[in-house]
Formats: C-alpha cells, sequence, structure tokens
C-alpha cells in the first residue's frame, strides 16, 4: 500500500515537472501539514513559516521545468523548505545586525520628489493590475487577497474579519492565487511582482 501511495506522489510530482497546476495542487495538499509541522521545528512564528511554504510553492510551479526527479517527495520539499527558512532567516539577521542603528538605517536615504512619484504610479498600477485579474474570483476570495496582499493582514487577523478558522484563511488565498494562476494570460512572473 505505501509503494502505491510513493508512486502516486511520484507520478504527480512529474506532473508537476511538466507543468500541470493540478498535480501542483495535488502536492500541496498532501504535504502542507507535515512541511507545517515540520517548519514550525525552526521557527516559532507561524506566518512566517506558511509564508516560506507558500513561496516554496511558488518556486516549484515558476523553475517547474528546472525541477529534479525524485523518489521522494517529502524528503526533498521537508529539506528545501528548510533551506528556505534558514536563508529567510539569515536575510533578517544580516539586514539588522550591524553597526549602524535601525532608525539610522531607515532615515538614510530620503526619495526625490520624482522617485515618490514613480512609486505612487507603480502601487496605482499594481493595484488597478491585481483589481483586473481578481474580477472573476469570488468575492470572498478577493476580500482574501485584498486582506492578505494590500493591508499585509496575517492570517489570524484575516480569519477574525472573515470569522473563519486560520486554516480556512489559507486556504481561500491559496485557493484564489491557483485560480489566478489558471485563468490569467499574463505570465507568472508579472503576478507574481503584483501579488507580492
Amino acid at each position: 500500500m505505501l509503494e502505491n501511495i510513493n508512486r502516486e506522489e511520484i507520478v504527480l510530482w512529474n506532473e508537476l515537472r511538466k507543468g500541470n497546476v493540478i498535480a501542483l495542487g495535488r502536492v500541496y495538499d498532501i504535504y502542507i501539514d507535515d512541511l507545517f509541522s515540520y517548519g514550525m521545528q525552526f521557527s516559532e512564528d507561524r506566518n512566517y513559516v506558511m509564508d516560506c511554504i507558500h513561496d516554496l510553492f511558488l518556486d516549484l510551479y515558476k523553475y517547474q521545468s528546472r525541477l529534479s526527479e525524485t523518489n521522494n517527495v517529502k524528503y526533498y520539499l521537508l529539506k528545501s523548505l528548510k533551506r528556505k527558512i534558514n536563508r529567510k532567516h539569515k536575510e533578517k539577521a544580516t539586514y539588522f545586525n550591524n553597526d549602524v542603528p535601525f532608525k539610522y538605517v531607515l532615515r538614510s536615504h530620503v526619495p526625490s520628489p520624482e522617485e515618490e512619484l514613480i512609486a505612487i504610479e507603480k502601487a496605482a498600477q499594481k493595484s488597478q493590475s491585481l483589481h483586473k485579474a481578481t474580477e472573476f474570483l469570488t468575492k470572498r476570495q478577493q476580500k482574501g487577497l485584498s486582506l492578505r496582499f494590500n493591508e499585509k493582514r496575517s492570517y489570524e487577523e484575516i480569519a477574525e474579519i472573515m470569522n473563519t478558522s486560520v486554516e480556512t484563511s489559507r486556504t481561500i488565498i491559496y485557493r484564489a492565487i491557483k485560480s489566478l494562476r489558471k485563468n490569467i494570460v499574463l505570465p507568472l512572473l508579472f503576478l507574481v511582482k503584483v501579488l507580492f
């Protein structure tokens, strides 16, 4: 029985490598609990762990043609998640661990009026693109995406606002992103820039 499950997962993995979004979703569904439990061993921040998992699955989709074959999908994913969590921890540590006070780092660069105008125009363009891309989503999915990416809310806050569980709020956002990938003609890299 275990051998059949392993074979099914390898078939899913190979489909994922060919660009099959449904296979990506199935791999996510199969391993999300294991990945979350494993990730929590390296960080106590639930949101951070979930962000790393979502980053991992975005990478799997973006770099699907470069993924290597594996006989153990679970091990591959756990190892990749650990690397991603550790890399992001190092980035955080590098950013904050220097001799210059944090307040000074934030204030050392004052944007010019042109830079501010460009930033405002980019933000408006992203917002417009995101709105147009999400028109076909359900109202619930639109609200979830807006809370997560426009208002930068945590999954716990989203769950409270939408009167759902944290897991349901994650599922709503995951399915919305999955739906965007499936139904939008825009290149994935553009979508990722708009959403993240």
